[in-house]
């Protein structure tokens, strides 16, 4: 979550008394409720990595470097399209299924099991 330009209305808001004021502002922050995995290697991409974003309104997937740094590429697919998904070995997969064809993209990472738990 970032609180750029919010720092001021959240420190009048941090006391106990006033927790669900401090809620409705920390709600408004960009990156509020969405999960940013760190970048992996994708079947996507031949030679680079993305980054998964995975909020209540959809999955993003940010082009990166194998560094991580982000590149202009973002695809975003909302909950609806997501038409299956899995894990093992170190790969979390999940399937796009936009009219007739589907789409398996498949992510080699550490952390396969926090994202379909995410799913």
């Amino acid at each position: 979550t970032k609180t750029i330009g919010k720092e001021i209305e959240l420190k009048r808001t941090k006391h106990a008394t006033t927790q669900r004021d401090f809620m409705k502002v920390v709600q408004t922050c960009p990156g509020h409720n969405i999960v940013t995995f760190p970048h992996c290697p994708c079947d996507s991409r031949k030679d680079g990595h993305v980054i998964l974003e995975v909020s209540f309104e959809k999955i993003s997937i940010h082009a990166c470097s194998t560094s991580g740094e982000k590149e202009s590429q973002v695809k975003n697919f909302p909950w609806q399209l997501v038409s299956d998904y899995g894990s093992s070995d170190d790969v979390f997969h999940f399937t796009i299924s936009k009219g007739s064809s589907d789409r398996k993209i498949s992510l080699k990472t550490p952390y396969w099991d926090y994202m379909h738990q995410c799913f």
